[in-house]
């Protein structure tokens, strides 16, 4: 159950970094409420995920996750830069959650 909560987090906050893009710097009214709605709900989910799991654990994949999805939507939907060291890197983040898991 706290791994769903951890995911619901990573979704609400990839949702409110793109909400930060399309709001323009908090110029567009309802991209700037749903950027501060969405935050705010991720961080809720992630202090119950917290309840259960270590802080360590639960910080590294919410952190890891939500910089890799939002790289990549920016990549998708913005058009961004997916340049050789962009994509090393979130693999690198990748395989940094992917082992403190494992170990």
């Amino acid at each position: 159950m706290e791994y769903i909560l951890l995911i619901l987090s990573v979704i609400l906050g990839v949702s409110g970094h793109m909400c930060v893009k399309m709001s323009k710097g908090f110029k567009i009214k309802l991209p700037t409420i749903g950027a501060f709605i969405l935050f705010i709900s991720s961080i809720y989910f992630v202090s119950l995920a917290t309840k259960k799991l270590e802080i360590s654990i639960v910080f590294a994949i919410w952190a890891g996750l939500t910089i890799v999805c939002t790289t990549l939507l920016g990549i998708v939907l913005f058009g961004e830069s997916n340049d050789k060291r962009k994509i090393l890197s979130i693999l690198s983040i990748m395989s940094g959650v992917m082992l403190l898991k494992l170990l």
